[in-house]
């Protein structure tokens, strides 16, 4: 009897598994089953904090962290920031803005910079480089220390970003002339979706040697527009210098030459869109606020949202003997709307809002050849465009 409850007594203990084994494997099973607790609703509170490039990679783990980490995704909308700052975007950018500073050199260094966005930029992300005096971010226009300001688009479902280059070149002129494509662009991909929140946003940069080329492109496409009624909003400007690239090329120091052109920007898709001028007879605080009051009070901002700033080196502190004033003046009454833009020498854009106390005081032919002349061509101005979505 003795030897058999012995025997019975060995045989509820695994063969060659002392205590402290045992106490391993319980330690083991123990992590394995925390992983069980990482639930739908903790991965979307940890992933907040990430990344866009973590993001990405914690979507490749499982199914169910890809499903949390695209809609955390969603969450987030546009943003701006400092150039220095880029490797921090939280947001996988299908277009980013850059304002460079002139005094910026054009030197290795800056290939190097440039290459290093790069890296950290989505492959087939569209990238435009402005060259000007100064930047503008939120209410700072840096107009004495001017630094790189960033800002960037996220990919937006069933939203379209179509870039159009155009060299000034002798060869390439009769064919940049003509903004024919850029126009039929416009009809085909607006008649081609019947949802009443599609806006047509256009956008025209150049530098100054495309500054005819630019305005007549303008002038045509504004023609269209009363035609088809199709552009929503426009916004741009003349800069001194400009740059597209697309993220998948290298630049290289023997091919980054000053060549003159101008480049259109089409954002098409359910978001909506508005811009407003601030004309060369907007030069008091009170009447920039009582326009931008105007425009705000047009304006409906949905979840994501990001303003676009372009004013004409006149303005600034050169015209209110102080600085940050309208920025300053859209932050507080846009506070949640992330700004950037920079200063140029002259601007492209379109009034969304009417201004009927003006419009009262111009007789009917005044008005009728302000509408015949009108070109989205501006001098001494300050646009301001807002897109939001969501």
């Amino acid at each position: 009897m003795m030897e058999g409850t012995a025997r019975k007594k060995i045989r509820k203990e695994k063969p060659g598994v002392s205590k402290n084994d045992g106490a391993a494997q319980s330690y083991d099973r123990n992590t394995l089953d925390s992983n069980v607790y990482l639930t739908y609703d903790i991965l979307r509170i940890i992933f907040q904090y990430l990344k866009a490039k973590d993001l990405g990679s914690a979507a490749m783990v499982c199914r169910s962290w890809s499903e949390a980490a695209n809609n955390e995704k969603w969450t987030r909308g546009p943003c701006c920031l400092l150039g220095r700052n880029v490797n921090d975007i939280r947001i996988k950018p299908s277009a980013g803005f850059f304002f460079i500073p002139c005094e910026t050199p054009l030197d290795t260094e800056v290939i190097k910079m440039m290459n290093m966005y790069r890296d950290w930029l989505p492959y087939h992300c569209k990238t435009i480089k402005f060259y000007s005096d100064s930047t503008i971010m939120n209410n700072y226009e840096m107009e004495c220390n001017p630094r790189m300001v960033c800002a960037f688009l996220p990919q937006i479902p069933n939203v379209e970003i179509k870039l159009f280059e155009y060299s000034t070149s002798l060869q390439a002129l009769a064919k940049a002339a003509n903004p024919q494509k850029i126009i039929s662009t416009i009809v085909e991909h607006e008649t081609s979706i019947s949802n009443h929140e599609t806006s047509t946003c256009f956008m025209l940069f150049c530098n100054r040697s495309g500054k005819h080329l630019a305005k007549h492109w303008a002038s045509a496409v504004a023609v269209q527009q009363r035609k088809e009624d199709k552009i929503v909003s426009v916004w741009g400007g003349i800069v001194e210098d400009l740059y597209m690239q697309r993220t998948c090329e290298t630049i290289e120091f023997n091919n980054f030459t000053h060549v003159p052109y101008c480049v259109a920007v089409l954002i098409t898709g359910p978001i909506q869109t508005w811009s407003t001028i601030l004309d060369k007879e907007c030069n008091t605080k009170e009447q920039a606020e009582a326009k931008l009051k105007l425009f705000r009070d047009e304006v409906k901002l949905k979840k994501h949202s990001i303003g676009f700033m372009f004013a004409c080196r006149g303005r600034g502190s050169t015209m209110y003997n102080e600085s940050n004033v309208e920025s300053t003046i859209f932050k507080r009454l846009f506070p949640k709307v992330p700004l950037a833009g920079c200063f140029g020498y002259g601007e492209f854009g379109k009034n969304t809002i009417v201004d009927e106390v003006n419009e009262e005081k111009n007789d009917k032919e005044e008005r009728k050849k302000r509408k015949k002349s009108k070109s989205w061509y501006n001098e001494f101005s300050t646009v301001f465009l807002i897109i939001t979505y969501g």
